[in-house]
């Protein structure tokens, strides 16, 4: 294999390796793991690989799908134990696997950790923790804002990649950059004002890592560590992630971080428990099922996922009730069906970054599984 670099690394050719070692292109810190993992017990439930499933072009089963669409790892957890795993020629089960956005939903998990730890105000204006960006565009924003995806800048989040998108990662240390190019605080503080916070959806990126800058702030550590401390510790994680910097030591908030996909299951399970102990049960409860369908509508991805709504970085489809899902490009998902207790993690290097097809898909499969799971489906079809 020819090995890739930082102007490459995301390429179709070099993906399916590159998204499992990103430690080795990016500087990273640590999210350490601590002593006592929590066990997750193998307790294969039949032959979920053999499941047929509704898909947006017709019918699916499930092994051919995940083998045909470049997917690299599959986890399903009922009851706190593996139903299903599955991996792709290659891929280790101990491999942390960049999770790009679903970091957005880890970031909301950590804001809500500190906010029961009476550390963060949700309703807060940023520059009461990151005054740095009074004159910019996050000004007048409220961390509410910032977890409903409902800050209001001048940003194109265009993954061709546009030219916002482009200066982003070279800020965040994704794409190579002059050595005297902004950071990524430095990014964040001079976005210019555009429209009014808190009226529809928008999905842009700069947006989560601002409340990773806010969660640092309220935490009074860095990011990584505080990750560590709150969640990453306490969900009996059984092995170390970790998050990529800017040259200035900056972490990504909105996606740099990598996780194995056991782990990133036993971070669903907190949404599946209620907060297991770990975030407070009242901001579960809000991230699946509050929001503002209205926002929603009207906002960037009604088309995509119509119905449903976006509550502190996850996604309700609101097909089967009290379901949420963390979601990422290049086809990263975290399913969580809170009714049945089942959490379903997908990997994966799509050759193409963003398609709602391919989403709707993943989600889909999902859902069937954990239908199946329960015993609600026949096991040979679900839709």
């Amino acid at each position: 294999m020819q090995r890739p670099t930082l102007a490459d690394w995301m390429t179709p050719d070099h993906s399916h390796w590159s998204f499992r070692h990103v430690r080795e292109l990016i500087p990273t810190a640590r999210i350490r793991h601590g002593r006592h993992p929590r066990e997750l017990p193998f307790a294969p439930a039949g032959d979920l690989l053999a499941l047929r499933f509704e898909g947006t072009g017709g019918e699916h089963v499930v092994g051919e799908f995940l083998a045909a669409t470049r997917s690299d790892a599959l986890v399903a957890v009922k009851d706190g134990k593996v139903a299903l795993e599955w991996l792709a020629p290659g891929v280790r089960v101990d491999e942390p696997h960049l999770l790009f956005s679903v970091t957005k939903s880890i970031t909301a998990l950590l804001a809500g950790a500190l906010a029961g730890a009476d550390a963060l105000d949700l309703d807060a204006p940023v520059t009461d923790y990151v005054p740095e960006v009074r004159d910019g565009g996050f000004g007048t924003a409220t961390v509410r804002h910032l977890l409903d995806m409902e800050a209001s800048y001048r940003f194109v989040e265009d993954y061709s990649p546009g030219i916002d998108l482009t200066l982003y990662r070279n800020a965040a240390g994704w794409y190579p950059a002059p050595p005297d190019h902004m950071g990524l605080r430095e990014f964040l503080a001079t976005r210019e004002p555009e429209g009014e916070h808190g009226r529809v959806f928008r999905y842009l990126s700069p947006t989560t890592d601002m409340l990773g800058w806010v969660c640092e702030a309220a935490a009074g550590l860095p990011y990584a560590l505080a990750v560590s401390q709150h969640l990453w510790v306490p969900m009996g994680a059984e092995a170390d992630a970790d998050v990529t910097l800017d040259r200035l030591g900056m972490p990504r908030a909105a996606g740099g971080i990598s996780a194995t996909p056991r782990d990133a299951a036993r971070l669903g399970m907190i949404v599946a428990e209620g907060g297991a102990g770990i975030v407070p049960e009242w901001f579960v409860d809000d991230l699946t099922t509050g929001g503002d369908p209205a926002h929603w509508a009207a906002g960037d991805y009604a088309q995509w996922l119509p119905g449903g709504c976006y509550r502190s970085c996850w996604y309700q489809p609101r097909v089967d009730p009290d379901c949420v899902m963390a979601v990422g490009i290049h086809g990263q998902m975290i399913y969580v069906d809170r009714p049945r207790n089942v959490v379903v993690v997908k990997q994966s290097s799509w050759e193409v970054p963003d398609e709602d097809v391919r989403h709707t898909d993943n989600e889909r499969l999902c859902r069937a599984l954990s239908r199946a799971l329960t015993a609600e489906e026949p096991a040979a079809a679900a839709v």
